[in-house]
């Protein structure tokens, strides 16, 4: 993905973000985009989140087995049954499906905490005992933790609470022992508390949205700076004119190859490459047939060269350098002959130009060496210079091969 697509694409998600933003607070889901988003960053999270919550709660929930045995002693057995060899076992297996993300981690919780709740009315309607109905007042515990230990999203929250009310409400009316006060108090209270529990469960989670949002839109804008630092710093990198490195871009590109062949010990190559006879072409068809003329040559170039190791840059006026490392610098003369040859067989169409285009042509100057502490890396580019010269001496469109001095440069072919 480009600069310019990475920047639209971050763009259109920020206009999407601040629109959530400006949304009305009664409405809870995203737009598809963005809700997206939300929940694949917080799956993960709350998956682990809701795993701890249930494992320590299945304990908790294991050890009310000794307060069972002083409310409602005659179905201990029945309550141990259930709790140790029923629920225990299969919420373990629920939490292993969480665990495996067979079972969505909102669905699982939910499920989790209705064999729980009718364990408790059930072994609460099954015993005789006087005080059986004070499990009643319990269940509160199971919203609380649905609605704040966990907490679920409020939908999910709201089916436990109204559940759990409902539930108890059927289980106390149907209580051998039920009576009017104690029962209507239990009904109450639970229905209380899952009113202000489905108030905090929905706002928990209107402000846990505003948080990822908030976060969200900070990101997309740091993002946003960066592509377009990097947009600036590559067009201050860049030749306006051929799309090229600039003579910025190339003195910093040969510094560092310099410096990173030197320690690895591995050859660095320069081709320095002269259109020829420019003058004389931008003089007969203008500033406008020299610069068409320039992008040709820089693009023939970058096409003929084709691999990573190999960097172009615009060095001045109507001279191009190609900076090579590794193997490619060991066959910089042969590539360069294929320069010349690609740049020699195209024929560049020019404004006012000939019809069939015009034969353009190039000498280049070749150097090779394996950098040297004690040599700066100009030592390489007066080589290749040198070279270059030599090549326009010889009549032009020609490849010249610096000399080689045993103690520092490559025999290049």
């Amino acid at each position: 993905m480009t600069d310019q697509e990475e920047a639209d694409q971050g763009g259109a998600l920020l206009s999407q973000v601040e629109a959530e933003l400006r949304r009305p607070w009664t409405r809870i889901n995203f737009a598809p985009a963005v809700e997206g988003l939300y929940q694949g960053a917080i799956e993960r999270a709350r998956t682990r989140h809701y795993i701890l919550c249930h494992l320590s709660g299945l304990m908790v929930f294991d050890l009310f087995v000794f307060i069972n045995a002083l409310v409602i002693p005659d179905v201990l057995v029945p309550t141990m049954i259930v709790d140790f060899v029923v629920l225990t076992p299969s919420l373990l297996v629920l939490v292993w499906l969480m665990h495996r993300r067979i079972v969505p981690a909102t669905v699982a919780s939910t499920a989790f905490l209705f064999p729980i709740l009718l364990a408790m009315l059930g072994l609460m309607l099954a015993s005789r005992a006087q005080n059986a109905v004070m499990v009643a007042f319990a269940i509160p515990m199971i919203m609380v933790y649905a609605s704040i230990a966990l907490p679920l999203p409020v939908l999910q929250a709201g089916i436990v609470s109204l559940g759990a009310t409902l539930l108890t409400a059927f289980a106390v009316a149907l209580h051998p022992g039920f009576d009017l006060g104690g029962g209507l108090f239990a009904v109450m209270l639970n229905a209380s508390m899952a009113a202000y529990l489905i108030v905090a469960a929905f706002r928990n989670e209107i402000n846990e949205r505003r948080f990822y949002l908030l976060g969200l839109r900070d990101t997309l804008h740091s993002e946003g700076l960066r592509t377009w630092n990097r947009r600036l710093l590559s067009l201050s990198d860049t030749d306006g004119l051929t799309g090229v490195g600039n003579r910025r871009s190339f003195d910093a590109r040969l510094e560092a190859a310099w410096q990173r062949n030197g320690l690895s010990e591995a050859p660095v190559a320069l081709m320095m490459i002269d259109i020829d006879n420019f003058k004389r072409l931008n003089d007969t068809y203008g500033h406008l047939g020299g610069d068409e003329c320039l992008r040709e040559v820089a693009g023939i170039v970058g096409r003929t060269i084709r691999s990573p190791a190999a960097t172009t840059f615009r060095y001045g006026g109507e001279e191009f350098a190609v900076i090579l490392s590794g193997p490619e610098a060991e066959r910089v003369g042969l590539i360069a002959e294929r320069i010349r040859v690609a740049v020699e067989a195209a024929r560049i169409s020019l404004p006012s130009g000939p019809p069939g285009g015009l034969g353009v042509t190039v000498s280049i100057g070749c150097a090779a060496m394996v950098p040297d502490a004690g040599l700066p890396q100009q030592t390489l580019i007066s080589i290749a210079d040198a070279a270059l010269y030599r090549a326009k001496q010889k009549g032009r469109n020609r490849v010249q091969v610096g000399p080689v001095d045993p103690g520092t440069a490559l025999q290049v072919a």
